[in-house]
């Protein structure tokens, strides 16, 4: 997926985790905040958790107009044994296995840029018994060619879903 979340991939995930003013919603390896941006004005509460220094310095910075947003630098497992919510997305895929072990959500959503990757996070949802599907999002952006239009096309994201 690169150093964000692509607009296009963000749409595809409110639409599996399906937000509303009643829950709680935790981005976890929120990097610079595009997820947890994009969900807050959505959701009651919004957590945007990174274990990185930089990655809670860009997220502050882009998140400080939104009251229901708490940015919090810790390791996603430890803010999932310690916070209650409702909605959780993954944008980083370290350490997955066993933060999917004390996610305790209503639905769950997991970003990976490989197969292999997206693969063994399905595996792990099925042994927990919340694996729902796997989408694979392909997006192509256009640019200028010769006085027309080309695609550039972007790597596919697979985006790995659950549900309780």
């Amino acid at each position: 997926m690169g150093k964000y979340t692509k607009t296009e991939v963000i749409g595809v995930v409110f639409s599996k985790l399906k937000p509303d003013k009643s829950k709680v919603f935790a981005d976890i390896g929120c990097g610079s905040g595009a997820v947890t941006e994009f969900f807050a004005p959505y959701v009651a509460k919004a957590y945007a958790v990174d274990s990185g220094v930089e990655a809670i310095k860009q997220a502050q910075e882009r998140l400080r107009e939104f009251e229901n947003v708490e940015v919090i630098c810790s390791d996603g497992r430890e803010f999932l044994e310690s916070h209650k919510v409702d909605l959780v997305f993954f944008g980083g895929t370290k350490g997955i296995e066993t933060m999917l072990e004390v996610c305790r959500v209503e639905r769950v959503v997991v970003n990976a840029a490989r197969v292999d990757v997206a693969v063994k996070v399905a595996e792990k949802m099925k042994e927990l018994g919340i694996f729902e599907e796997i989408v694979v999002v392909n997006v192509a952006k256009s640019y200028e060619l010769a006085g027309g239009l080309a695609f550039k096309p972007l790597n596919p994201v697979f985006v790995v879903c659950g549900r309780m």
